[in-house]
């Protein structure tokens, strides 16, 4: 299963972000939340998450161990960088996202 994030449409402080990916990495296909953009089944049994923030593009395939890891920490624990810790601007982008003609 691969799971595409988009942190720029939350508002979330990275403490919440971080208990919020810790159970969707627990249950992919459970709560909907704002910063999911696609959520596909392309087959595999490892869970990928690709996760837009902070100008970066961070791609996780997560093995049983990592993802277990992950279950409690959240995302951060595995990123090779330090995410920021305050986030603004999300409903500017969902109102530009509102906007769009529905055949985009």
């Amino acid at each position: 299963m691969k799971v595409i994030i988009d942190r720029g449409l939350c508002n979330a402080s990275l403490p919440f972000c971080q208990r919020c990916s810790a159970a969707l990495i627990r249950f992919p296909e459970g709560t909907d939340r704002p910063c999911i953009r696609d959520i596909i089944d392309d087959g595999e049994d490892i869970l990928t998450l690709i996760m837009y923030t902070d100008n970066r593009i961070l791609k996780l395939r997560l093995t049983d161990e990592e993802r277990e890891l992950a279950a409690i920490e959240g995302w951060e624990a595995l990123a090779n960088f330090d995410p920021a810790l305050f986030r603004t601007g999300a409903m500017e982008r969902w109102r530009k996202i509102r906007d769009l003609p529905a055949t985009h």
